[in-house]
């Protein structure tokens, strides 16, 4: 029998290994793992969770086995002195066979849900705990040693996808990142400007499209040399990330020309945002690298769909010759709609 047991082991977990080394979809992956965890262990509940260092929070990726309101508690902060910091700081299995009179078992969550028995397994990536592997039942119990050993190698598993998750996001990211500006490069752009005019038709609704233009850029390289003008770049993309809204996505469309999508935005909402904020935060930015020197500064174009254009191209060359207009007519404000603002 015992022999049987073992046998079925070795091939789950042969089974786990292939299957990590052959998705990326990582809460697909930890939710298998958490599945097989759980019928060795015998336990009646589990979950993966993942730990962000930057908020010292945790949030469940993977869950099986808990109550409806157990579920929308799926992130919660690390307590000093609790038994997440505790592992965290020492991360080594921790086994509890009963969570009675255990001080350091103070989450309330887990406490109402009942847990009295569980096995905590972190998950490390290059010796930092990126998660941790939770198996939990609601009666005190013993975990056998096999058992056990067959977590870890779980964990393995685990931390292993994480990693490879890690890998393709950073992949991802790299191949639609302008490196200068760290927005995200026009090939990118195209293809969520696509997927942005698709949602807009289907929804019935309007968004605009800014493009972005420093002035007198050529002068400042040519003055200052291209190593300022790179810096000048990287302040542009700083600035932008920090102006725009969380639901817009801004780009480097060329040379020292960017563009911003704003979804679900009117021309006279867009063009309020640029001049009350955007605008102002972009030659701050610059005004932190000149010293005052040179005065950067940018004239921006701003359309509307579907007024402005129907398609990608239509759409663009509004907001190109919105901007080009200003330049020429030379506004104050150094920011040009497609259509007077007062009839968007």
């Amino acid at each position: 029998m015992a022999a049987l047991k073992e046998q079925k082991i070795l091939l789950d977990i042969m089974d786990t290994s292939r299957m990590v080394l052959s998705h990326l979809d990582l809460d697909k992956v930890l939710s298998i793992i958490l599945k097989k965890a759980m019928e060795i262990t015998g336990t009646r509940a589990g979950s993966i969770a993942l730990y962000t260092p930057k908020t010292a929070t945790m949030r469940i990726h993977a869950h099986k086995g808990f109550s409806r309101g157990f579920i929308p508690n799926r992130e919660w902060k690390v307590c000093r002195g609790g038994l997440t910091d505790r592992i965290l700081k020492s991360p080594t299995m921790t086994v509890l066979n009963s969570t009675t009179n255990k001080a350091f078992f103070t989450n309330p969550i887990a406490v109402h849900e009942g847990i009295k028995s569980l096995v905590c397994v972190p998950l490390l990536v290059d010796n930092e705990v990126v998660g941790i592997l939770y198996v939990d039942d609601f009666t005190p119990r013993k975990f056998p040693a096999e058992d056990l050993q067959t977590l870890e190698i779980l964990s393995s598993f685990a931390s292993i996808a994480i990693n490879n998750a890690r890998a393709h996001s950073t992949l991802i990211r790299e191949a639609n990142t302008d490196s200068l500006t760290g927005l995200f490069n026009r090939r990118c752009f195209e293809g969520v400007l696509d997927r942005e005019f698709q949602r807009a038709e289907r929804h019935d609704r309007e968004f605009s499209l800014a493009l972005v233009d420093v002035n007198d850029f050529k002068k400042f390289n040519d003055t200052y040399g291209h190593q300022s003008g790179d810096r000048a770049l990287t302040a542009l993309g700083e600035a932008i990330r920090r102006a725009v809204r969380s639901t817009d996505f801004a780009a480097r469309y060329g040379g020292d020309e960017i563009v911003i999508i704003l979804p679900e935005t009117k021309l006279s909402k867009a063009y309020r945002l640029f001049t009350t904020r955007i605008k102002q935060e972009i030659e701050e930015g610059f005004e932190k690298i000149t010293n005052n020197e040179f005065a950067l500064t940018v004239t921006i174009g701003i359309a509307s769909f579907p007024r402005d254009g129907k398609n990608s191209r239509d759409l663009i060359l509004s907001a190109d010759r919105a901007l080009l207009n200003t330049k020429k007519m030379k506004y104050t404000t150094s920011i040009g709609c497609a259509r007077p603002v007062a009839a968007a």
